[in-house]
C-alpha cells in the first residue's frame, strides 16, 4: 500500500477532504469495513473514487428502505 498518510491518498485520488471522510464513513456504515483506518486501506487497495462509494451507499439505503416498506 502506497499511501503513508491519508492526505497522500486524498491527493492521489484528487478529491476533497470532505468527500474522502464521508466515503470512509459510508464504508463503515455499510459494514464493508469496521473502522475508518480500514476504510482508508480498502479505498487504496481497490483504487476507488469517493463518487463510486456514494453510488453504492445510495443503492444500499434504497435497498434498506425497500425492506422497511415491505414490512
Amino acid at each position: 500500500m502506497g499511501a503513508k498518510h491519508p492526505q497522500d491518498l486524498i491527493n492521489k485520488l484528487e478529491c476533497s477532504k470532505n468527500d474522502f471522510i464521508i466515503a470512509c464513513s459510508y464504508l463503515v456504515r455499510m459494514g464493508i469495513v469496521n473502522r475508518a483506518g480500514d476504510a482508508i486501506r480498502y479505498i487504496e487497495s481497490k483504487n476507488l473514487q469517493p463518487e463510486d462509494i456514494f453510488e453504492k451507499y445510495i443503492e444500499y439505503k434504497n435497498k434498506q428502505n425497500d425492506i422497511i416498506s415491505e414490512d
